[in-house]
């Protein structure tokens, strides 16, 4: 059974950006609440780190998933919602490897499964562990599927 999920080292530098974002955050609303005449800075770090903060958020803590393959099924969990899907390798409608060229040597890739529910999995290769193992069990069950 193949176990992936964002790796350990992305969360914690998240985490950290969390806490430093939305301290300042935090400093920067009360401020603009408290002070008879705030700087404009104060208004333009608001105004500015509120989206991005948001934003991270909604990526890292909201679409936080663990994957498992194995045994002919895939299953996806999103622990924070307590969602489960399981789906059997025929469900898969295709999948597909993107690859991207970042630098003389570097490359970003991307996994992208879609099953007949519509409901499609992304993932990339810096993000989670076990991607190369996920790859390699899909061009291994399911090699017909591969766009």
């Amino acid at each position: 059974m193949i176990v992936s999920r964002p790796q350990t080292g992305n969360l914690i530098s998240f985490i950290f950006f969390f806490i430093i974002a939305y301290a300042v955050l935090f400093i920067n609303v009360v401020i603009l609440l408290y002070d008879s005449r705030p700087q404009l800075l104060n208004y333009l770090v608001v105004i500015v780190l509120t989206p991005i903060a948001f934003f991270i958020t909604y990526k890292v803590v909201f679409r936080y998933k663990m994957i498992r393959m194995g045994n002919g099924q895939i299953e996806v969990r999103y622990p924070q919602f307590g969602i489960h899907k399981m789906y059997l390798l025929k469900n898969i409608t295709y999948w597909k490897e993107s690859v991207i060229k970042t630098g003389k040597t570097s490359a970003f890739r991307e996994l992208e499964i879609k099953f007949t529910d519509n409901r499609k999995i992304t993932m990339g290769h810096r993000e989670y562990v076990e991607y190369e193992k996920m790859v390699s069990y899909l061009l291994q069950k399911v090699p017909r599927l591969k766009r």
